[in-house]
């Protein structure tokens, strides 16, 4: 059975604030960018349940924005901070420190990259779980408030990469792919993310292949489909 996962993390320092634990959960399980699952959303609730990870052998380069947390979007993450049981910002920060608050948007731009790292031999198990279920979605943008000590390391940030450590896990790594600083999404709250998914179609020995990525939504363009099994009903004659 699979379990269900919320987006439930290690509450860390806010700007100072000190740590907060109200719950925590189990490492193995956390949703990392780049992450396949299912989403299970909500109108007040947004959860995404992981059922796997591929495997990039090449670092794949993502964008890091940071934003003011205001407007709708602090209201999000006061729904979040509410949901798993934490206590409003106005109960431990004072105005200034409200005004001063910021989150980072971090998301997967390199689609060209990510279908050919997918389409790699290491991934052929996850692909097979892809083509049977039509649910699953990637991971590709999460919008996260971290803690005071790794905030200072992505506000100086040059690069930001997703790649595959040693133990076969995602991890995102700071300015060098290899040897750059290492960090969890499991220290930091994340009360919003964003989804992709998949297109198909067939290599020139007739196996199915993901041929695009879609980060942005929309409709499978061209002869690639989202429904896999709909290639397999193509006549090749037709194909021609």
């Amino acid at each position: 059975m699979r379990p269900t996962l919320t987006l439930i993390f290690m509450v860390a320092m806010l700007y100072g604030c000190g740590p907060i634990r109200q719950l925590q959960k189990v490492r193995s399980q956390v949703p990392m960018l780049g992450s396949i699952g299912q989403p299970q959303s909500s109108l007040f609730n947004k959860e995404f349940q992981k059922i796997g990870e591929p495997h990039f052998a090449n670092p794949i380069s993502v964008s890091l924005e940071s934003l003011p947390l205001s407007g709708k979007t602090k209201a999000r993450y006061e729904n979040y901070r509410e949901r798993i049981g934490m206590e409003p910002l106005s109960s431990i920060m004072d105005s200034t420190q409200l005004t001063g608050l910021k989150y980072y948007q971090i998301k997967i731009n390199d689609a060209v990259r990510l279908v050919e790292a997918l389409n790699y031999e290491q991934n052929t198990n996850l692909k097979t779980y892809l083509k049977e279920d039509m649910d699953l979605v990637m991971l590709s943008e999460v919008s996260l408030v971290a803690d005071a000590e790794l905030s200072k390391k992505l506000d100086i940030a040059e690069k930001l990469y997703l790649t595959t450590n040693q133990s076969a896990a995602l991890t995102l790594k700071i300015n060098d792919a290899k040897n750059g600083h290492a960090i969890q999404l499991s220290y930091m709250d994340i009360f919003d993310y964003r989804t992709a998914s998949f297109c198909w179609n067939k290599d020139k020995r007739g196996n199915l292949q993901i041929a695009q990525i879609l980060l942005k939504g929309g409709a499978c363009p061209g002869d690639t489909e989202a429904n896999p099994e709909k290639l397999n009903n193509i006549p090749d004659y037709l194909k021609l």
